[in-house]
């Protein structure tokens, strides 16, 4: 799991790296289009993570309040 954060956090880092240096005008159009594919699919990842996340959570409540009855 901490692998995962530690790839999410630079994945982040470097997509904002790059969409400053997009809007800035200093990538050619090749570059802005892998830098908004990169954006999206990022996305998707965080997204799946936080999804991850919450079913995990809502898993081990589910067990915790079974476990009390």
């Amino acid at each position: 799991m901490k692998l995962v954060l530690i790839c999410a956090t630079l994945f982040i880092f470097f997509s904002m790296l790059m969409n400053s240096a997009r809007k800035r005008g200093k990538l050619g159009d090749n570059a802005n289009r892998a830098v908004t594919g990169l954006a999206t699919s990022m996305r998707i990842f965080v997204y799946g993570l936080l999804a991850c996340v919450v079913i995990l959570c809502c898993a081990m409540a589910w067990h915790m309040l079974g476990q009390q009855a």
